[in-house]
């Protein structure tokens, strides 16, 4: 990096001599998740990759920098974390095999979504996808870094809430942007103030587009839901759980409610056992009554009864109803009142009805009682009259010759030439070439590329990517690896492949020339590991079931060739030798008695205190009859041994 280095946290560049930013105050030594990739590896040759900044179920986000065009960017890795790890100190995922098939299949879902989301990057209220590669034995998207902040950030800014003035003109293009989503056929399913971002041009941003898996409830992957803004189905991985454009009305209607009222709408999931939702209007009554009952409408916990498309809530909310647009009171028109509940009062006793009365029980065609001539009609001129009804026809044009542009540049771009990324069916991406419709071949020779494959473990690498090509292994020693290490392979990295070829791997039996380790105080599994842990690979276990001295389960000797050997000499893995090494096993038995070792204790201090005392007194007289008794057995029997030791 030359004179100066990036600060992992920024990506701004300062002094190398430095390790704390002095733009940001990261320090370079801050510690990071071992589960994600540190901070600064190097990926595809180009994208420097910074600190962690979200992670979910379906994957990571980082900060990041690109060395070609030396800009910043957004990395996202797709790392489902209950289906994979990462290899300690490197950036490569493991899949374990049970997990295999969900894995491939998730990351097809996560390859197309990307893909298709691509297509779409002239839309300017999508953040541009401008790469994707397969590496590390998964998939990378790269995305454009944009100066903004969450809407949530800008609410707290802002009162905590928006006028309908305010929002009417922030939201149409995101109105806009969302339809088109949904005739490419993509269901967001996390639209909230978190996943919409806002710049400094007052340009809504929607981000935080994932699988559908993380974004329902108990269908395969860890999900991530947001609390009041994702719709009731989302919480059922059951069929009859539909979801849909609906899915998204929802969302949408109750980022509204937030927009306007500054309150967090009742999470649906609680709704169902208890619906308890206020209308927006009760909350703030600056909010216009048809707009009020239109977010509750999208707000419907019955996906079929709900508010089905976009175009259908667009035209709900600007389209405004007739008694509306002819309604004035004495004072004042409905929209400039400010939500004087006099009004209300006066001309459809809406307060003191009630929200059913106006919502349910009216049907929702207008609101308002029947009994109108208490109010005062104005004549509107034709130009008043047929003023918004313009408006909402041209809105809607312009969706539907936006959704006309992309389908004519979806049929027009059949072999994905218009993409701004190129993505290679990498044989390190454990996808099934990762779908035909998204793989592409890179070489003239095979059908895939030859990943990197030294310094792998050759049975996890052999089970991994058994689909795409038979791996066969020669094993020699190698003092550069450890032992199962792959250190050589036929077909480079790089180089094609087609697949089924069968691929010739060099893998290591570990070092030529090791150290024999000390043996005491292990048990013989300990000093099992410690062998392997040394690099002896040659080498026997002889148990023995008896021995004149020694302890159970551990080692008693270690030969080669029939000569011993002592823990620190050198063995030679190369020779044709092996390290025999006999243990006791762990029922073996010791031969050499306890006797010998207790009677010279024994005898000077028992048999010469209690002999003169008792011989002359006891011995002639009760001798006869006391001879048969334990106690004198025992006694002559101490006394039988004891000139045997002297």
């Amino acid at each position: 990096m030359g004179e100066f280095k990036y600060c992992y946290n920024c990506m701004e560049t300062h002094d190398p001599n430095a390790s704390v930013c002095p733009y940001c105050g990261y320090d370079e030594y801050t510690p990071y998740n071992p589960m994600y990739i540190a901070p600064g590896t190097i990926l595809h040759d180009r994208y420097l990759v910074g600190v962690l900044l979200s992670y979910n179920g379906e994957g990571a986000t980082y900060i990041g920098y690109d060395q070609v065009i030396s800009c910043k960017v957004l990395i996202r890795e797709y790392m489902p974390i209950n289906l994979c790890t990462r290899v300690k100190d490197k950036a490569t995922i493991s899949v374990n095999y049970n997990n295999l098939a969900k894995y491939k299949a998730f990351m097809a879902e996560y390859t197309e979504l990307n893909k298709s989301l691509a297509r779409l990057r002239g839309n300017t209220n999508i953040n541009p996808t401008l790469d994707m590669f397969a590496e590390n034995n998964t998939t990378y998207t790269v995305f454009e870094y944009i100066e903004s902040v969450r809407l949530l950030d800008f609410l707290k800014d802002n009162a905590g809430e928006l006028t309908w003035e305010q929002v009417s003109k922030l939201f149409p293009p995101l109105f806009t942007t969302v339809g088109i989503l949904h005739n490419a056929g993509i269901i967001h399913r996390a639209i909230s103030p978190e996943t919409i971002y806002i710049n400094e041009k007052g340009d809504l941003k929607l981000s935080g587009f994932c699988i559908s898996a993380v974004r329902t409830a108990n269908a395969g992957l860890e999900y991530e839901l947001f609390k009041g803004y994702a719709a009731p189905e989302q919480y059922s991985a059951s069929s009859s759980s539909h979801q849909g454009s609906w899915t998204d009305v929802y969302s949408l209607c109750a980022l509204l409610y937030r927009m306007l009222t500054g309150c967090m709408p009742t999470d649906s999931r609680s709704r169902l056992e208890n619906d308890d939702l206020c209308e927006p209007r009760m909350l703030n009554g600056n909010i216009p009554p048809h707009i009020s009952r239109v977010i509750m409408e999208g707000m419907n916990l019955s996906g079929r009864d709900r508010i089905q498309t976009i175009t259908e809530l667009v035209t709900k909310l600007f389209e405004q109803p007739e008694q509306m647009r002819n309604l004035y009171p004495v004072d004042d028109y409905a929209y400039n009142n400010g939500g004087n509940d006099d009004y209300y009062d006066q001309q459809d006793n809406y307060d003191q009805q009630g929200y059913d009365d106006g919502y349910y029980d009216d049907g929702y065609d207008d609101g308002y009682n029947e009994d109108d001539d208490k109010y005062h009609y104005e004549k509107v001129n034709t130009i008043d009259r047929v003023k918004v009804p313009i408006i909402i026809a041209i809105l809607l044009f312009a969706i539907l010759m936006i959704i006309a542009v992309v389908i004519l540049n979806m049929f027009s771009s059949d072999d994905d030439e218009d993409l701004t990324f190129t993505y290679s069916s990498v044989a390190d991406n454990i996808v099934e070439g990762t779908t035909e419709s998204t793989t592409e071949t890179t070489t003239e020779d095979g059908d895939s590329v030859m990943f990197d494959l030294i310094g792998k473990y050759y049975e996890s690498t052999k089970e991994k990517y058994a689909d795409y090509f038979n791996l066969e292994a020669i094993y020699e020693y190698n003092d550069e690896y450890e032992a199962g290490q792959i250190f050589e392979q036929s077909v480079q990295a790089g180089e094609s492949f087609n697949t089924g070829d069968t691929i010739t791997v060099k893998v290591s039996k570990g070092k030529s020339v090791a150290t024999i380790p000390e043996y005491s105080g292990l048990t013989i599994s300990q000093y099992e590991a410690e062998l392997q842990k040394a690099g002896i690979s040659e080498y026997s276990l002889i148990s023995q079931t008896s021995a004149s001295s020694g302890t159970p389960n551990t080692v008693l000797q270690l030969q080669v060739d029939g000569v011993q050997v002592n823990p620190g000499d050198t063995f030679d893995n190369t020779a044709g030798n092996k390290l025999i090494v006999y243990y006791l096993s762990k029922d073996a038995v010791i031969t050499t008695t306890a006797a010998p070792t207790e009677a010279p204790t024994e005898a000077p201090t028992e048999a010469p205190t209690e002999a003169p005392t008792e011989a002359p007194t006891e011995a002639p007289t009760e001798a006869p009859t006391e001879a048969p008794t334990e106690a004198e057995d025992s006694q002559s029997g101490e006394e039988e041994t004891e000139p045997e030791y002297g």
